[in-house]
C-alpha cells in the first residue's frame, strides 16, 4: 500500500503519527498531504529536516499541484525545522506548542478555511529536547484539532527513534499510520468539539495506543465547561470501543468536575465498565 493512499484518509481534525523507515516514502507522504491541502484551498506549512525544502516542493509539483503561485502567496510554507526551533537553545513543550498555535492563528487571520501542518520530528534528536518532552508536546497539541480546521502529520523515523519512545509518542496521537498501513485505515479516534450542547463528539475507538490523546481532549473540554459552570456533554454514540483505561479517564473527569459530565449514546459495553467503576451516569444508545 502506498503512502499516498493512506494519507488521503487524513482529514481536518486529524492528528496523525506517521511512522516510517524510508526517506522516499516519507517524502511521498508529505508531498501528497501538502498537495491535498492546496487543492482544498487550505494553508500548508511543512517543517522539514531529512529532506530539504526544495525536495518537498518538487514532490508537491510532481503530484500535479504547481507550487509557484502558492509559495508566492504564502499559502505554502516549507521551512527547515532548525529555523523555527534553533538548536542553540533547548525548546520546551510549551514553546513548541506556541509555535504551532501561532501558525494556526495566522492561517485563520489570513482567511484560510483550514491549515495542514507536517513535521519531520528528526530535528528533536539534535535539539536537546527529551523524548518525554516530545511526548508532552504531542499530547498538548490535541485540543487544536477539535474544531476540524487543522490537520497534522507528524513524521517519526523508526530507524532513528527508539521503539519504546515511538510507542509512547504515538499514544499522544489519536491515530497512527505509515506506508504499510491497510487501505481501509482511518484514524483510530476522531474527536470534535460540539457547541449545542457544549461538549465533545467521539468517533472510533480508544485503547492503550491512543489513550493519552483521548485523555488530553477530555481534560481540555471538561476544563472549559467547568469554567463555564455547566457539565460537558460527551456524545459517545459513535465510539465503538473503549477500554478500561478510557472508562477510568471518564470517571476521573466526572469526579474532577463539580458539575460532572454527561454521556449520551453510551453503548452497553462502556455502560457496564462505568457501572463497575462506579462512574459517571450514562444514557444508553437508542
Amino acid at each position: 500500500m502506498t503512502a499516498t493512499t493512506v494519507v488521503d484518509q487524513v482529514h481536518p481534525g486529524d492528528h496523525v503519527c506517521w511512522t516510517h523507515d524510508d526517506e522516499g516514502s516519507a517524502l511521498d507522504a508529505v508531498g501528497h498531504f501538502a498537495a491535498t491541502g492546496l487543492r482544498l484551498g487550505h494553508k500548508v506549512v511543512c517543517f522539514t529536516e531529512t529532506s530539504p525544502p526544495q525536495a518537498v516542493r518538487a514532490r508537491v509539483d510532481a503530484v500535479g499541484v504547481p507550487t509557484e503561485a502558492a509559495v508566492a502567496a504564502g499559502q505554502l510554507r516549507i521551512v527547515p525545522a532548525g529555523e523555527v526551533y534553533p538548536t542553540g537553545s533547548r525548546p520546551t513543550p510549551e514553546t513548541m506548542v506556541a509555535t504551532v498555535v501561532d501558525e494556526v492563528d495566522r492561517a485563520r487571520h489570513e482567511g484560510y478555511p483550514g491549515i495542514r501542518l507536517s513535521g519531520d520530528m528528526t530535528w528533536v534528536l539534535r535539539s536537546g529536547t527529551t523524548l518525554e518532552d516530545l511526548r508532552r508536546y504531542e499530547t498538548a497539541l490535541n485540543p487544536l484539532f477539535l474544531d476540524a480546521r487543522v490537520a497534522g502529520l507528524c513524521l517519526y523515523d523508526r530507524r532513528i527513534f527508539p521503539a519504546d519512545g515511538i510507542r509512547d509518542i504515538a499514544a499522544a496521537h489519536p491515530g497512527t499510520a505509515g506506508p504499510g498501513t491497510a487501505r481501509t485505515w482511518v484514524p483510530l479516534l476522531r474527536a470534535y468539539r460540539t457547541t449545542d450542547p457544549p461538549g465533545l463528539r467521539l468517533v472510533g475507538q480508544v485503547d492503550r495506543s491512543n489513550r493519552e490523546a483521548f485523555t488530553a481532549v477530555l481534560h481540555h473540554v471538561t476544563a472549559d465547561q467547568r469554567a463555564a459552570g455547566r457539565p460537558p456533554v460527551l456524545d459517545v454514540s459513535e465510539l465503538s470501543f473503549a477500554d478500561v483505561g478510557a472508562a477510568t479517564a471518564l470517571v476521573r473527569a466526572d469526579r474532577a468536575n463539580a458539575t460532572g459530565i454527561r454521556l449520551v449514546g453510551c453503548r452497553p459495553a462502556l455502560h457496564r465498565l462505568l457501572h463497575l467503576l462506579d462512574g459517571v451516569s450514562a444514557e444508553h444508545a437508542a
